[in-house]
């Protein structure tokens, strides 16, 4: 019987587990009297739980599969240096760096992979439409320069035509007497020339005084009654003793009403037209051989 006992303390437990401590209670019970008491004993030993089997974990630390899709790497090739624009190339790049460097574990996606391919149509459909704005554009800067270039042209024949114009005209004038503002009158040879002046509204009795070009007053003469309004008078018709030699003269005319004192009226100046020429293409007027005057500023024509 008690050799029966030391077999059974000499067997090893299947497993090594922490339940062990079990079986060795179970070995007191060698103090039995009676074999059946060891048996129990051995069967003590035997309660110790097996292990259960478990899918192999990683160990601690160990990194741990990627999930979900794989994010694209960068790509191998050279980017566009401005950040701001990309190009059809770099997302061809982009994307096949994408489709190469994806997990095998878990690829893209079907939608995420159309996706992508809807967004290369896009940047294709927005690279014509620039490429086609930029053709445009620049056919629109072509057609403004040569209309610019036509309005330029027309203007300057416009400005030829004009000057002709001008000049046809001031050389019809040619001859005739010509009225512009200011004080002047030319006499002729033989003492005539015309002055011009406009009473305003006023009547009555009016007179004149010649001054020559020394600013000698060379005389004052009546010139009787003068109406209201603007009028003219031929210096020849006015009695100056002596008469008034050819050349130019600055004259004055002033009214006096009801026996009232004389004031002056507005004067303008007047003489033949002699002669034409262009100063900086504009028809410049010769009044009298000496009085210079620009067509322009000619305020009447007279025969």
């Amino acid at each position: 019987m008690i050799s029966n006992v030391r077999y059974t303390r000499a067997a090893a437990p299947l497993f090594n587990t922490t339940t062990a401590p079990t079986g060795t209670t179970g070995t007191t019970g060698t103090t039995g009297t009676t074999g059946t008491t060891g048996t129990t004993g051995t069967t003590g030993t035997s309660g110790a739980t097996p292990p259960t089997a478990t899918a192999p974990t990683a160990p601690a630390g160990a990194a741990q599969p990627p999930k979900g899709a794989a994010e694209p790497s960068q790509p191998r090739g050279a980017l566009p240096t401005n950040k701001q624009m990309m190009g059809r190339d770099e997302f061809l790049r982009l994307f096949v760096a994408q489709l190469k460097n994806q997990d095998p574990i878990n690829p893209m996606d079907g939608k995420d992979l159309s996706a992508q391919l809807a967004q290369f149509s896009t940047v294709e459909q927005l690279i014509s439409m620039n490429k086609t704005l930029e053709a445009q554009a620049e056919s629109n800067e072509k057609v403004t320069a040569a209309i610019e270039a036509l309005g330029a042209a027309e203007a300057e024949r416009a400005d030829e035509l004009a000057q002709l114009i001008e000049g046809q005209m001031a050389m019809g004038m040619v001859g005739k007497v010509g009225v512009t503002t200011g004080n002047t009158a030319f006499v002729d040879r033989e003492g005539r020339g015309t002055i011009m002046f406009d009473t305003q509204g006023k009547t009555g009795q009016g007179r004149v005084t010649v001054t020559n070009a020394k600013g000698e007053v060379v005389g004052t003469r009546p010139l009787g009654p003068v109406t209201a309004g603007q009028q003219s008078m031929d210096l020849g018709d006015v009695k100056f003793e002596p008469a008034l030699p050819a050349g130019q003269y600055t004259y004055k005319v002033e009214v006096s009403s009801n026996d009232g004192p004389y004031t002056a009226v507005k004067t303008y100046s007047a003489g033949r037209i002699t002669g034409m020429k262009y100063d900086r293409g504009t028809p410049v007027l010769l009044l009298g051989d000496t009085l210079q005057v620009p067509m322009s500023q000619l305020i009447q024509l007279r025969s």
